[in-house]
């Protein structure tokens, strides 16, 4: 699975340059099996970094229609990542409860636009510290409303997300979740946390795994060049693994086949490819001839995402 990346190529107003578009075809012509098109912000309100892809108008959304055309006729599916970038306390005020429902309103409007270009589903990013995860955080959401405080509440925005999308797309739309295993901050969700919001928000096709939370050192600091650990993700899998009886895939730092068959031996039913897919689009192609994963994890892709766009 191609995990969703923000690649910082596409203009001012969300719409992705031909460079963007070829590398996700050189993807299916390398032979992988589900590509998540990323990084896409449900307005340009909701739009925090430069050069990332929006899909509030039909015009951005048919833009990608030739190139999820070409994915298919590769025997690829492919899903479009939704994402809502923006800080759910603004002046130390809590969102009020109407602009929630008008973000949730432009999560169902994205994914209608995904479903009208023929992807086959959506994936709401509900992780990484953005906008969904601050809500599931029990250290930032202390909202006193029927958003926040217990467990209920806290689940209840992306729920709510999965519902409508149902409700307009149907129950054959695919429906994933990106969430995090591991915050890495203090008192932060862990995999029992993760476990049990998967195993509670219904109707998820599919949950991918990954960990971080905006200003968590243990992920990266682009100055530093903090290495990302390994092998995280795959040790909580028999928690996740216990918690939905969805399908799920893992982000973690995985570059060889034992890695893999170990984290298929302990319940991941796909796994999920970053970086690697950034230094050779053709990688599970190149597994497949017995060829070694080409990304070393040095993370200067991720230092230069933040500036300037990739070469790739």
């Amino acid at each position: 699975m191609k995990s969703p990346t923000y690649m910082h190529d596409c203009d001012s107003n969300g719409f992705a340059i031909q460079k963007y578009q070829k590398y996700y075809r050189d993807l299916a012509d390398g032979k992988m099996g589900l590509i998540t098109l990323g990084f896409f912000a449900t307005h340009l309100k909701t739009k925090v970094l430069p050069g990332q892809a929006c899909l509030h108008t039909d015009a951005h959304a048919e833009g990608w229609r030739e190139t999820i055309n070409y994915i298919h006729s590769k025997g690829s599916k492919t899903l479009m990542e939704l994402s809502d970038c923006r800080s759910s306390i603004k002046d130390g005020k809590f969102m009020p409860t109407s602009e929630i429902s008008e973000a949730i309103e432009l999560f169902v409007n994205a994914a209608k636009r995904a479903q009208n270009v023929v992807a086959d589903g959506v994936e709401i990013h509900a992780a990484h510290g953005l906008f969904i995860s601050q809500f599931l955080s029990l250290v930032i959401n202390n909202r006193g409303d029927q958003y926040g405080g217990s467990f209920k509440n806290r689940i209840r925005i992306l729920q709510e997300i999965v519902d409508s999308i149902r409700c307009e797309c149907g129950k054959d739309f695919f429906v994933a979740a990106k969430l995090n295993a591991y915050d890495c901050i203090e008192g932060g969700n862990k995999p029992e946390d993760a476990a049990k919001i998967s195993g509670t928000v219904k109707d998820i096709d599919l949950w991918e795994y990954s960990f971080g939370y905006k200003g968590a050192k243990e992920i990266i600091d682009p100055s530093k060049l903090i290495p990302l650990k390994a092998g995280w993700n795959i040790k909580a899998l028999p928690i996740l693994r216990k918690g939905t009886d969805a399908k799920i895939s893992i982000v973690d730092r995985i570059r060889t086949k034992s890695s893999m068959v170990k984290a298929m031996e302990l319940g991941s039913d796909l796994i999920s490819f970053g970086r690697p897919t950034i230094v050779d689009p053709f990688m599970v192609q190149h597994l497949m001839e017995g060829k070694p994963i080409k990304c070393i994890s040095c993370n200067k892709c991720m230092e230069h995402l933040l500036i300037i766009p990739t070469k790739k």
